[in-house]
């Protein structure tokens, strides 16, 4: 016995020994495979921070767990995550391991996850990660063994989906989703039993928002016929706040994608105040206590078959009869309330759906209100009919329901009317269309917490069956006003269609600071700027609009405007700026150009012609980022300057020009310039030996420059300073570095033996590098010293004046020769010696160095230079004699 135990325990212990040792020798296994699936299968970006395996938790199967999982798209979706999961767990037959026939999965486990499936406005979607036979990489190893699912659980806990459909204009969010789906998935048939708890539901369509926020609970058993794809509702209960609701019917689904199905909701017990509750302004803390009554049907069913665009008939009626609601702590009530709100459709198109609310109406405050819609053929030729009626007194709301940090006052009044065919209105049929009604607000005012106040002074809107006539608007938010009027059309296709709004509008303001209407979103660890963040702006693709604008204050970042007039259009994604003139920075602008976001509203495109005219130096470099990058130089610039300026380029996510490809010309010009406490100017200074570089004074600038590829370049142009002058032509680029070429006059400095010095400028503007030309130094000596010692005459003079006196003395030829010879070689030996007489008095030491150099250097070869100037004469003296005599022989012949 004792024998059998120890054997036992041996065993046993080996056998546990066995399966803590396992996990070790297939981890790498789990992780070659998971990546090689993805790699092969998948455009996807996978990433985990663990993975673990265990033969024990589980057994007799195996549980992989990973953690820290984040799937990320490619191309397009790059940068957007999928699905990011804390905790993904999964349970494996073992002996999957031990195989090649697959791996058999038996229950999934998610916790901590956030999904963001996305739709883009093609279509595509970024859970398509499948990759095709194109993108498939061939190889010669043999296919990875398949996943097999043998579910029998699936756990989701902690999660959130959210579901953006840019091709549908629908967005879906839910949040903290805990839900548990049991059942056999290897039988034939089973019993799928799914419990779950979503937090809040969100529901927007056209971005109007018909579910807000809705706690929903839900216990749904399926009877699933997994062979014929067949689930049939037994017990279920789902409840989206307090509206309590239960499904009968079955739904089969077939291998060509469509679905067959015959289900009816069911609301027996439904009372009025669960129907308020899915209303979020009502459904508040104080909601339990809401006093109600009246009587409601709600009723829904659909049957038939969905296939691609065909869908099965549908019918959901909502009535309310006689209802009322009032808070207890609240002095009024809504009354009178009633509904007729019936959507349905006898199957095939969508087109034959057919919404009809027959009535809608309650009173508030001894108020009406009253709205009636009918709509048919939604899809192709949508047939309207629209009636609203009523006023109503916003200020009676806090009266009548709760509001948190929300004050509301004001007074709406609409009597609208409109029947007609969508066709009418596109066809411009207009004599078809019943439309007309007046909507007028007055005096609306809206607080809200953390918000500006929006108070509405008056707005008053004319319908007729062509234009919307918004006779006046008058309107403050925060400090901005706004005053507009003007006529919009096409405004029913606009709001139906999504098609294109035209108008012509009138716009003025006092105040008017852009920045409080854009978004301001701080970066985490980042103080928050004095002013908003700009960003990029998307104009509206289907707007037509031309507006005359009048603003006597205008705030845009950094940039404060005033007096600005002009016209704007706006149309297909594009904003033109035509004939606008404002005065900012200490001067006036004149700007024409456009703002362009068709073509890629993520990277917008900005064309802008600029007459600028006596702004300051000062202002401009401390509001534009793009002049701190280009020309640091207008930091210790004083004055004021003029330019004609065009510029093309795209713009960044932060609203700024893309500098490496920004494109410019212009001519800055300016009468009072001042630059002092510059490095460029200082080295320079300091190289020349001569201060009066450090500050220039500069009474007639005109500068022709240029930007391109990151860089201004400037063509030459002349700076006066002190006595002298300097040539400037180069260019400073984004990185500071600067390339540039100076002439510089230094002619009084030198008593006349140097013109100019050529100073090469490099490195970067606040450490700049210089290099002067002692090339040309020596040159322009030589050729002063030479020019006293000839007396700027040329041989070729000297050799005409020799022989207009051979012409005139034959006899005497010889001697002016010799004469001239001994005078030049004695006038070079004496002016060898004046030389460096000259060049030792030069008080400034570059000049004095390079005058001595070249003295030095060239009296010998001055001497030298005589020497054969005299010889020359000699010899062009024999040659006019020979001359002389050969002409008078002729003449004696």
């Amino acid at each position: 016995m004792k024998k059998f135990f120890k054997i036992t325990g041996i065993v046993l212990l080996s056998f546990l020994l066995i399966l803590s040792v396992l996990p070790f020798l297939f981890r790498g296994k789990i992780i070659e495979f998971a990546k090689n699936e993805v790699n092969k299968n998948l455009n996807l970006k996978v990433e985990f921070k663990d993975l673990s395996l265990s033969f024990i938790r589980s057994f007799p199967n195996a549980s992989i767990r990973l953690t820290d999982v984040c799937l990320s798209g490619v191309n397009e979706f790059e940068g957007d995550t999928l699905l990011y999961a804390k905790d993904l767990a999964a349970t494996v037959n073992i002996e999957s391991f031990f195989g090649d026939s697959g791996y058999e999965i038996s229950r999934i486990a998610v916790d901590g996850a956030k999904v963001h499936a996305i739709i883009l406005e093609n279509g595509k979607a970024n859970w398509d990660i499948a990759k095709t036979d194109e993108d498939s990489i061939p190889t010669e190893k043999e296919e990875s063994a398949p996943f097999k699912l043998f579910l029998k659980k699936v756990s989701i806990n902690n999660t959130d989906i959210r579901y953006d459909d840019a091709f549908s204009k629908m967005n879906v969010e839910l949040k903290n989703i805990n839900l548990n789906l049991s059942g056999d998935m290897t039988a034939d048939e089973t019993l799928i039993k799914t419990d779950f708890t979503i937090d809040a539901l969100t529901y927007i369509m056209d971005k109007i928002p018909y579910i807000a926020g809705a706690k929903t609970q839900a216990n749904i058993n399926l009877n699933a016929d997994l062979k014929n794809m067949k689930f049939t509702l037994s017990e279920n209960s789902i409840r989206l706040n307090e509206i309590k609701i239960n499904i009968d019917g079955w739904l089969a689904m077939f291998e060509n994608g469509s679905m067959e199905m015959d289900i009816k909701l069911n609301a027996p017990k439904i009372q009025f105040k669960d129907i308020l509750s899915m209303i979020p302004a009502i459904y508040s803390k104080e909601f339990k206590d809401l006093k109600t009554e009246g009587e409601v049907l709600l009723t829904a069913s659909a049957k038939g078959i969905m296939q691609g665009d065909t869908l099965p008939s549908f019918d959901a009626k909502l009535d309310i009869n006689k209802a009322t609601f009032q808070y207890p702590s609240l002095p009024k009530s809504v009354t009178n309330i009633n509904t007729n709100i019936h959507a349905y459709s006898p199957g095939g198109s969508a087109d034959n759906t057919v919404v009809d609310i027959s009535k809608f109406h309650f009173e508030m405050g001894g108020n009406p209100f009253d709205l009636t819609l009918h709509v048919s053929t939604p899809v192709s030729d949508p047939n309207l009919n629209l009636a609203a009626i009523g006023k109503l007194n916003l200020g009676m709301i806090k009266d009548v329901c709760p509001l948190e940090d929300m004050t509301l006052s004001g007074i709406l009044d609409a009597n609208l009317k409109l029947i007609s065919r969508m066709s009418y209105i596109e066809k411009e049929q207009f004599e078809k269309v019943n439309a007309e009604g007046t909507l007028n607000i007055n005096e609306m005012l809206v607080k809200m917490k953390d918000m500006d106040d929006v108070n509405i002074k008056n707005a008053s809107l004319s319908f007729s069956p062509k234009y919307v006539d918004l006779k006046g608007f008058t309107a403050q938010i925060g400090k901005n006003d706004i005053t507009a009027s003007g006529k919009l059309e096409n405004f029913i296709p606009y709001f139906m269609k999504d098609e294109t709004l035209k108008g012509n509008l009138n716009v003025s303001s006092n105040y008017l600071n852009l920045n409080d209407f854009i978004s301001n979103e701080e970066t985490p660890g980042t103080t928050k700027p004095d002013s908003a963040t700009v960003s990029i702006v998307e104009i509206p693709r289907n707007l037509d609009f031309n507006m005359s604008g009048n603003f006597k204050q205008v705030i845009f970042d950094h940039l404060n405007l005033t007096n600005v007039v002009g016209q704007l259009a706006v149309k297909n994604g594009k904003l033109d700026m035509k004939n606008l003139s404002m005065n900012a920075l200490g001067g006036a602008l004149g700007v024409n150009g456009y703002y362009d976001t068709f073509k890629n509203p993520k990277q917008p495109e900005v064309s802008l012609d600029l007459d600028i005219k006596n702004v300051s130096f000062a202002q401009t470099f401390s509001t534009f980022v793009t002049v701190q990058k280009l020309a640091p130089i207008f930091e210790n610039m004083t004055g004021s300057y003029s330019t004609s300026f065009k510029m093309k380029s795209p713009l960044g996510e932060d609203f700024m020009p893309v500098l490496t490809s920004l494109q410019a010309t212009g001519l800055l010009s300016s009468n009072n310039m001042e630059v002092k406490d510059v490095p460029v100017l200082n080295g320079l200074a300091s190289a020349l030996k001569n201060d009066d570089l450090k500050v220039l004074k500069v009474k007639d600038l005109k500068l022709p420059f240029a930007i391109q590829d990151g860089r201004i370049t400037t063509k030459p142009f002349d700076i006066n300073f002190g006595k002298g002058k300097m040539n400037l032509t180069g260019s400073t680029g984004l990185d500071q570095t600067i390339d540039y070429n100076a002439k510089v006059s230094i002619s009084d400095l030198t008593s006349g033996y140097l013109n100019n010095v050529n100073v090469k400028i490099g490195g970067t503007f606040t450490s700049p590098k210089f290099s002067v030309d002692m090339k040309d130094v020596a040159n322009q000596a030589i050729g002063k010293i030479v020019g006293n010692l000839t007396g700027n005459d040329s041989v070729t003079t000297l050799t005409e004046q020799a022989n207009e006196q051979i012409n005139k003395q034959a006899e005497n030829l010889r001697q002016q020769a010799k004469s001239a010879g001994d005078k030049l070689i004695a006038e070079a030996e004496k002016q060898g010696q004046n030389l460096i007489d000259e060049a030792n008095k030069t008080k400034n030491p570059l000049a004095k160095a390079a005058a001595v150099t070249a003295a030095q250097a060239s009296a010998n070869k001055l001497k030298s230079e005589a020497q054969k100037k005299a010889d020359q004469l000699n010899a062009e003296a024999e040659k006019q004699i020979q001359s002389l005599q050969n002409n008078a022989t002729n003449k004696v012949q």
